[in-house]
């Protein structure tokens, strides 16, 4: 950009949005498992983490264990609670830590994605950006949800749509998500 700052809003929108659609995704990811016949969301599957049940629960450790080091929460790794015995039970959980995330996201300023922050580890302690902090995060998540997506294909519930929420052009397919959220197009494309 030979010198040209962007405006700090459009630093931060991409976080934003990338926190938005995790929402969305996982939303869609949760109503298709809630769907499934009983027994398949315990199912032994072909995946690093043998269920969709188990890849689940890891994504949503994972994202609770880096939302606390955001929120200056330094126990390390930990088992949080929530009802995880059912699809439903973990939906509502999965719900509440992503809403956070996505207000965390839309309130953030240049200034807050430069903050260091220490990620304790068993053996050491990690200090990192809130910047990088939070694209790990989001990437951690995506490659999941593929995970999460495809064994879905293999269930009695087709795999849903999951990578369709940021364009404009994408604004009907998306109309039934923002509603269940209660989010205007504006709030979701700002």
């Amino acid at each position: 950009m030979d010198g040209v700052t962007p405006p700090p809003d459009l630093i931060c929108r991409p976080y934003r949005q990338l926190a938005r659609n995790a929402r969305l995704a996982n939303a869609r990811l949760d109503r298709a498992c809630v769907a499934l016949q009983p027994g398949e969301w315990e199912a032994t599957r072909t995946s690093f983490f043998p269920s969709l049940k188990e890849t689940m629960v890891h994504l949503l450790n994972a994202d609770r264990y880096y939302i606390d080091t955001l929120r200056g929460d330094l126990r390390g790794p930990s088992t949080p609670p929530g009802s995880r015995a059912t699809p439903a039970g973990f939906a509502a959980e999965r719900a509440e830590v992503d809403d956070w995330l996505v207000d965390f996201c839309e309130t953030l300023t240049v200034e807050a994605l430069s903050r260091k922050i220490n990620i304790p580890w068993p053996d050491r302690t990690l200090t990192e950006t809130v910047a990088d902090t939070l694209l790990h995060v989001f990437l951690h998540g995506q490659h999941h949800r593929g995970q999460i997506h495809s064994m879905l294909s293999g269930t009695s519930v087709p795999p849903p749509q999951i990578d369709e929420f940021i364009l404009t052009d994408n604004a009907e397919a998306r109309v039934e998500d923002l509603a269940a959220l209660d989010w205007s197009e504006a709030r979701l494309t700002r």
